[in-house]
């Protein structure tokens, strides 16, 4: 009997459509691909995978190092009429890119399978599985796979630890439930060396570079015993951003300019708990709506997209909303030269 009633919407679609959000990571990529197997259990039916302007380069990796076929589109939408369509690891719909259509159509149904404060977009369209908490999505998949009462094949499981591992960087991030999911996800598939191995990827001399030069252009701030970096790049803006908090900052926001503007923002755990401050709630909604796009995200970890406006003036932006923010804190935010 299915408990979860996403689990019966599912089993009675006939056509059905699986996005996630540009450039898919692992945890979107083999998230999508594990609904797209819970779909073909469910209803004995193939779903249509669109993965917008493809996939990461992790993401090819670990694909073609496990040999896996997959058919996906990464441009143009098949002359087809869904009944359901799922929306995987997506905090706003700009990152959907042209295949934000495939959720705009009549009549047709949404599910949003997710990890990330939940975009006003989504509220009342989609038939919501989300978790903020979660620290991946492919621990949400996990579950839903449970509720529908659907046996979890080896293959499938091994996917969704690789996903977990990617995200949480190792468990670095992980909550309780998330060690739990691990376990028993790792008594199907009986081995765990060889799969953290995998996501272990030699940076490039490009990411290097990216990070030196984002140290190199930063901005330092200071509110109270707090220091908070701004600093733009031309990729690489949520590595650059990691980099910048391994160097000693609590905050940094990378800003990234190609044909759209793009804002990586990273927090240590100790400003997010002390200060109450959710990254992708409190600061980038708000900039992705100042800068003609959206923004969402984690607490410590989030980003926003929009165009037609600098870097400069985007920096700006973000000291604005920070200030604010810190204000009603009690702090100043304070330049260092």
């Amino acid at each position: 009997m299915l408990k979860n009633e996403l689990c019966k919407v599912i089993s009675s679609s006939r056509s059905v459509a699986i996005v996630t959000h540009k450039n898919a990571d692992p945890d979107a990529f083999f998230s999508a691909y594990a609904i797209s197997k819970l779909v073909e259990e469910l209803c004995g039916i193939k779903a249509d995978l669109y993965f917008p302007e493809s996939v990461s380069a992790i993401t090819k990796r670990i694909v073609e190092y496990f040999s896996l076929k997959v058919d996906y589109l990464s441009k143009g939408i098949k002359d087809r009429r869904y009944d359901l369509v799922f929306v995987i690891d997506t905090g706003s719909p700009e990152q959907l890119g042209e295949y934000v259509e495939l959720i705009s159509r009549e009549e047709v149904k949404v599910a949003l399978i997710d990890h990330h404060f939940t975009h006003s977009f989504f509220l009342g369209k989609a038939i919501l599985y989300v978790d903020a908490e979660a620290k991946s999505t492919a621990e949400l998949v996990y579950q839903l796979y449970k509720e529908c009462g659907v046996q979890i094949p080896k293959d499938i499981a091994q996917y969704l630890l690789i996903a977990i591992l990617y995200d949480t960087r190792q468990f670095s991030i992980a909550r309780p439930l998330t060690f739990k999911v691990a376990a028993e996800l790792l008594e199907i598939v009986g081995e765990y060396k060889s799969l953290a191995g995998i996501i272990k990827t030699p940076m490039n001399i490009s990411e290097k570079i990216a990070r030196l030069k984002a140290s190199m252009r930063m901005n330092l701030f200071r509110a109270g015993d707090y220091l908070i970096a701004i600093t733009n790049v031309g990729a690489y803006e949520a590595s650059a951003a990691r980099a910048i908090l391994d160097l000693g900052a609590d905050m940094a926001f990378v800003i990234s300019e190609n044909g759209t503007i793009r804002v990586s923002a990273r927090a240590k755990q100790n400003i997010v708990r002390n200060l109450g401050i959710h990254l992708g709630k409190d600061v980038m909604v708000k900039l992705g709506e100042l800068i003609g796009g959206t923004g969402g995200g984690h607490d410590a970890a989030a980003g926003a997209e929009g165009k037609n406006v600098s870097v400069d003036y985007v920096k700006g932006l973000i000291i604005k909303i920070l200030s604010e923010i810190l204000e009603n804190k009690g702090l100043k935010l304070t330049p260092l030269r």
